[in-house]
């Protein structure tokens, strides 16, 4: 029966001496305690417009309604940060010690406004501990302060306080910069922070819902707090952060921070992984790296960072795309720049090494010395492989009729998007051991440009290809729609085959070629560049072969025709061999025209003229071509009985298809004046045998000697 009645008879003692304490205790003579301690440690106002009550459950402690800490003057809020309603456990005892031993704070409808102005200025600068606190006075320790003079009477003990936590419920913030005009709402915070061990390290816990026009973000994460004064002390330790962000078709699934240590002051490993896209590409990736700054965080570093990637998706070249790059980061806040050291990049075959440094500005300028190995760029250009064509090997005709042209598919005439231009400035260059691309491979490529606010500029491109020299320059004006071009470029010794074959698809011509190209337009759809690049080009081919003809066998059939005999012989290879090849070339509405073609072959002189339609690939040229002399090489003996004789060949048909054939109404008006000029010949070697008193007679049979002979 004792037993039964000790445990009620000890709380009736216990609830009557915290009665009694308890009236004795006035709460408000804790509000200018409360006031000066955040004076003293943040130099700002605190309001306390509500009464501080006891409060009884669910565990003894005070509550403060309607509380606020205090702007600066001339921001956007009078307050920093405000609540609606505050409690927080005390602990019963230390009251008699004048001891106030808070264990943790909640706050509710707590509101808390981050504002930078259009000055650079904001709401967080000059908090710190009073000007006081640099005199020398000792400052409390561990949480622990005690009343300045004046707050109590002189008379009474100093209170001191220690302050086990803090946790924010549904809480709300708003982040204004007037240099961008930013808006960033926070909503459903949520943060617990508990007092601090023997080390100062206090346990933390954060989720949010953050909102920025058409983003959202989500955010959680724990790990454990330590204050440090100054602020670049402060450190993280057991660090976890994830989240997730949406921003119109940009969707970031999952991210996550992990860093078992984690300060400005120190070096910090962490870990970094994303994994998201954008409706069309896919990205996961994982960085692992150093932080480390400058005793004022001035100059943060990301140093041994190594990131691995993989992308997938439209675009993407060689989707999935794997990527493996490490080097080291350093951020200069002052200067606004940021240093890129690429120690390795790789991926697949390409390998890249150098530097680069981005200066963050309205306009990002990036300046960069990259190096690289060989590497073949057919796998990096994402393309559509064309749907398979039924051959047309053995049905292509032998003849195209003059002016005709192949079917050839659609040409593009939108306009690609060069906004991308404008949005960064490039100012760098670039060198590889190799480049292939198409079957074309060229050796030690070197690129230097600029880009400055869409001007692309080309300051130099050198390379070697096939055992022959590339060099151009030229500039791209992404200013003005349809943009603006111009190109410079020159070959030496370069192999014209491979070239023609890839770029426009034709099998014309082979040989050692030095050219030159002059060029400019407006335009860079396919359609556009065709019909509106304008300028000159030159050639000059050297032992070479024009493809799909054989001259000295046309010139064959043109002596049948003239004798008005069927050609007899067997057909050859149907190239013409020659020692030289020059042209000069106008480009301009939509056509290359040239009248200065001039081939040079045993026993053969070629003189050509003509046009190339450039958006349908017609030809439409005329090849002069005479017999010099005789050769034992192509062509043979029986060509030499053609000397004098102009053969005129007619190439019409298309790039991939062209035709040869003679021009007969050429070549029978040809043979009239020869045969003209042969019976004046004739007719003078006549009189002069007989002179003007020869016998009638005579003349008369001369006369029809000479009819007999040209008709």
């Amino acid at each position: 029966m004792k037993k039964l009645l000790i445990l009620p008879l000890t709380l009736l003692l216990a609830l009557f001496v915290g009665g009694a304490l308890l009236s004795t205790i006035d709460t408000e003579q804790f509000k200018p305690l409360l006031v000066e301690q955040v004076r003293h440690q943040t130099g700002r106002e605190l309001r306390l417009d509500g009464p501080i009550g006891w409060r009884f459950w669910p565990s003894l402690g005070l509550t403060v309604d309607r509380a606020a800490l205090r702007n600066p003057a001339g921001f956007s809020e009078p307050d920093l940060i405000r609540l609606e309603r505050a409690s927080a456990s005390v602990a019963l005892l230390p009251l008699l010690s004048h001891r106030l031993e808070i264990g943790e704070i909640r706050l509710q409808g707590a509101h808390l406004l981050l504002e930078t102005r259009k000055d650079g200025r904001n709401n967080l600068e000059q908090m710190g501990p009073a000007p006081e606190a640099a005199t020398g006075k000792e400052a409390p320790h561990n949480g622990e302060a005690t009343t300045a003079p004046g707050a109590t009477p002189s008379d009474a003990p100093a209170w001191q306080i220690r302050l086990g936590g803090i946790a924010l419920e549904q809480a709300s913030a708003l982040i204004l910069d007037g240099r961008t005009g930013r808006r960033l709402t926070l909503d459903n915070l949520d943060l617990t922070l508990d007092g601090a061990d023997g080390e100062g390290w206090m346990p933390l816990t954060l989720s949010l819902l953050a909102k920025e026009q058409a983003a959202e973000y989500r955010l959680s994460g724990q790990g454990e707090l330590r204050l440090g004064q100054p602020m670049a002390t402060t450190a993280l330790r057991r660090l976890s952060v994830e989240g997730s962000l949406q921003r119109g078709p940009l969707k970031i699934e999952a991210f996550s921070l992990k860093a078992e240590h984690l300060a400005l002051a120190t070096p910090s490993p962490l870990t970094l992984t994303l994994k998201g896209g954008d409706g069309v590409r896919q990205a996961d990736l994982k960085l692992t790296t150093t932080l480390s700054a400058d005793g004022e965080g001035k100059t943060v570093r990301l140093g041994g960072s190594h990131l691995t990637a993989t992308l997938e998706g439209a675009g993407v070249p060689r989707t999935p795309l794997a990527l493996d790059l490490n080097g080291d980061i350093a951020y200069d806040s002052a200067a606004r720049s940021l240093s890129l050291t690429i120690l390795k990049a790789r991926s697949g075959d390409l390998t890249l090494g150098g530097e680069a440094f981005v200066t963050l500005q309205e306009t990002p300028l990036v300046r960069f010395n990259l190096q690289g190995g060989a590497f073949g760029l057919d796998e990096w250009l994402a393309t559509t492989a064309p749907a398979a064509q039924e051959s047309t090997t053995d049905k292509t005709p032998a003849t195209v009729p003059q002016g005709a042209t192949q079917p050839r598919e659609a040409q593009a005439q939108d306009e690609p998007d060069l906004s991308a231009l404008k949005g960064v400035n490039l100012d760098g260059q670039l060198r590889l051991a190799g480049l292939t691309y198409a079957g074309l491979t060229l050796t030690q490529p070197e690129i230097a440009l600029t880009l400055d606010k869409g001007l692309l500029t080309l300051k130099r491109f050198k390379s070697g290809f096939d055992q022959g020299h590339l060099n151009a320059n030229g500039q791209l004006d992404a200013r003005q729609h349809p943009a603006s071009y111009r190109l410079n470029a020159q070959g030496k010794d370069v192999q014209i085959r491979p070239l023609l074959q890839q770029l426009a698809q034709s099998d014309l011509l082979s040989g050692r070629t030095s050219l030159s190209l002059a060029v400019q337009g407006h335009g860079l759809s396919q359609v556009a560049l065709r019909r509106g690049i304008a300028g000159q080009a030159h050639l000059k081919v050297e032992d070479g072969a024009l493809h799909g003809v054989n001259l000295p066998e046309m010139i064959r059939e043109a002596k049948a025709t003239l004798k008005g005999q069927r050609a007899e012989y067997v057909k050859e290879e149907r190239k013409t061999d020659f020692s030289a090849l020059t042209a000069s070339f106008q480009l301009g509405g939509g056509k290359a025209r040239s009248n200065d073609i001039q081939l040079f072959a045993p026993a053969l002189r070629v003189h050509g003229s003509g046009e190339t339609d450039l958006v349908s690939e017609g030809l439409d040229f005329l090849f002069n071509t005479s017999v010099v002399g005789t050769s034992k090489g192509q062509g043979g003996r029986d060509v030499g009985e053609l000397a004098e004789v102009t053969i005129p060949v007619r190439i019409t048909g298309s790039w991939s298809q062209p035709s040869y054939a003679l021009d007969l109404k050429a070549l029978l008006q040809n043979n009239k004046l020869l045969e003209e000029k042969a019976r004046k010949e004739a007719e003078r070697g006549i009189n002069k045998l007989l002179g003007d008193k020869g016998d009638p007679a005579l003349k008369e049979a001369a006369d029809k000697l000479l009819k007999g002979l040209f008709n």
